[in-house]
């Protein structure tokens, strides 16, 4: 079985805008919107979409003295408040009042509703299904995950649930201060992106000021698929410890000139036309933009190398990812189960897999667990004895290199094609 959680983005610029007068903010710069989370299993919000549903309208017929069916009415499936076996809900943060600031936020089930905050009898009453624009396509993005992924995150999501279930349009007090809604600081957009990297999906960090979210929505879908074909070979990487520990990886590695496939070549830069918002710190937003396209790099390297690795067999591969990285020159290994860190020290590069990563220079061990596939993948590595100035010579190179430290001499051929791109790269960012 196949396991979603998709981001829904409801455009409410004009909506509520109006009751935020308290605010010392131009709203008409702002592409405001609301950001919740819908998670389905079986079938994707895609198939979903194209299943057609009836149910029966009733009315009381007096003259019968029952309730009779009066016609059947088509329905989308995300109409429905109650789950089923394909859809767990959709779950939403939100203020419990009628405030944007310092104020009782609550997690709202069924919110792909708008719910009116009735102050008079002190609940929540289902207004109106949100805008239909919300769950086109192009206002969703829609993210393939793992079994333990999806369990996790519905656990997380009934325990915020739970936490919240007691504050009312009345309430004055949040629970405590992760539940403290602040539309700067701690929004909808904010609880959507924690309990995803809770849960190991990459969706890096956000502005302040609530923005157009969907901004991002091709950057979060192209780095998920390239971390879903690392998962698909490496079932390891299917725990949420696995995926986590790929996108704190992946992250360690930004900024690293040899590990990054393009410059931005717009980094001095900063286009108002690419940013959707409007902030006092324009730094934050030029550090945030940049580290984005960076980190964007570091996986489309992670492709390049795992695309490679595809190319020289016909078989689908399967096996285990050991990921490596390097600080202040010392080796570190992550590996399954614990992905606990350790020092590698040195590597036996007369393990054919372990040298062929240290010569092509990937930032990654794959140990593929048929081994005919493994001989196909290393043969040409299978050097035997190895003499104490080829290894540390290898290993010294192989460490500057993970580390994006200049490396000034040319010692081998996938080095040197590395470097020649490189530079070509900085002359003409």
């Amino acid at each position: 079985m196949k396991y979603y959680v998709t981001i829904y983005v409801d455009k409410l610029f004009g909506e509520i805008t109006r009751n935020f007068e308290v605010l010392k903010l131009n709203f008409s710069d702002l592409d405001f919107t609301h950001a919740f989370l819908g998670l389905t299993k079986g079938k994707s919000p895609d198939e979903l979409d194209k299943i057609k549903l009836q149910r029966d309208v009733k009315y009381w017929d007096y003259s019968l003295g029952k309730m009779v069916t009066f016609r059947k009415e088509e329905y989308k499936w995300y109409e429905s408040l109650e789950t089923n076996e394909f859809n767990d809900g959709f779950w939403g943060f939100g203020t419990g009042i009628d405030s944007v600031s310092d104020t009782a936020g609550k997690v709202f089930e069924n919110n792909q509703y708008v719910m009116d905050n009735n102050i008079d009898k002190n609940r929540y009453i289902v207004k109106k299904l949100r805008s239909p624009n919300t769950f086109n396509p192009s206002n969703r993005c829609i993210l393939e995950i793992s079994q333990e992924q999806y369990e996790t995150l519905l656990q997380n999501i009934h325990k915020d649930y739970q936490i919240t279930i007691d504050i009312k349009p009345q309430t004055k007090q949040y629970k405590n201060y992760d539940y403290r809604y602040d539309i700067t600081r701690n929004n909808c957009v904010h609880w959507v992106q924690k309990h995803l990297s809770l849960i190991g999906v990459e969706v890096f960090e956000q502005f302040n000021i609530p923005g157009s979210f969907m901004d991002i929505f091709d950057s979060i879908r192209e780095v998920h698929s390239i971390f879903l074909q690392f998962q698909a070979i490496d079932s390891y990487l299917e725990s949420v410890k696995g995926a986590k520990t790929f996108m704190r990886w992946a992250d360690n590695m930004v900024g690293n000139k040899y590990l990054m496939c393009l410059l931005n070549k717009e980094a001095n830069k900063i286009r108002k036309e690419n940013l959707k918002c409007e902030i006092n710190n324009q730094e934050a937003v030029y550090m945030y933009w940049t580290h984005r396209k960076e980190k964007i790099k570091i996986y489309q390297r992670l492709k390049e190398n795992l695309d490679t690795l595809i190319s020289k067999t016909n078989k689908q591969l399967k096996g285990v990812f050991h990921l490596l990285y390097v600080s202040n020159n010392k080796g570190y290994i992550l590996s399954p189960l614990d992905y606990e860190t350790q020092t590698i020290d040195t590597l036996d590069l007369t393990i054919p897999a372990n040298n062929f990563s240290t010569s092509e220079f990937y930032p990654f061990i794959f140990i593929p667990d048929d081994e005919m596939i493994a001989r196909i993948l290393y043969h040409e590595y299978d050097y035997g004895t190895l003499s104490p100035n080829y290894t540390k010579d290898t290993m010294d190179f192989y460490y500057a290199f993970l580390e994006g430290i200049e490396i000034k001499e040319h010692w081998s051929e996938a080095f040197h094609v590395i470097n020649k791109r490189v530079k070509n790269e900085y002359r003409h960012a």
